[in-house]
């Protein structure tokens, strides 16, 4: 009876953990781990090379992976938002090598200018534990996770959005006005 009630308990925290928009990890900071892939264009990028120009979203997603898709209208005006301020956005396709054709007619149909990068052996996805897609994570320029959300919910860009303001620069100002 008590493992059915401890069970019951930890499947409860779980789903909870699980179901909020965004799990917010200040004061229990968690380093992001580094990771190189290729771009579109077969260029490497670096996720420490990204952070040094201030805080990246990673966003774990599929061709064929319908909330993702969905969400992408968000991470590109997230992105056009902020990107004068410092913020990255990079798309990690999980793609196999089968279907690894089909992402870059997909995302120059759509014209996304956020980075896009291919994890075709799913390496980097098992590092940030994107078991489950979307999963996309906020990173700190320092390094560390700040935020992280699994599945789609427009909500979860509002949340987003909401720890990416904590780890922006303040906008400049001249004069008392700010300066965009």
């Amino acid at each position: 009876m008590r493992l059915v009630m401890t069970m019951t308990l930890l499947v409860g925290v779980l789903l909870a953990f699980m179901l909020s928009p965004c799990a917010c990890l200040a004061g229990k900071e968690s380093k992001a781990p580094d990771f190189t892939l290729a771009n579109l264009e077969g260029k490497d990028i670096t996720l420490s090379e990204l952070l040094a120009g201030g805080p990246v979203i990673v966003d774990f997603w599929a061709t064929w992976c319908k909330p993702c898709i969905k969400g992408f209208p968000g991470l590109q005006e997230l992105f056009e938002k902020y990107k004068d301020r410092g913020l990255s956005v990079v798309a990690v396709s999980v793609d196999s090598p089968k279907s690894r054709s089909r992402v870059g007619p997909f995302i120059r149909s759509k014209k996304y200018s956020f980075e896009v990068l291919l994890d075709t052996q799913g390496r980097v996805a098992k590092k940030y534990n994107a078991v489950t897609i979307p999963r996309a994570v906020l990173i700190s320029p320092g390094g560390e996770i700040a935020c992280a959300t699994v599945g789609y919910r427009p909500s979860n860009h509002e949340q987003m959005e909401k720890s990416l303001i904590l780890l922006l620069p303040e906008k400049e100002t001249k004069g008392g006005e700010v300066i965009e």
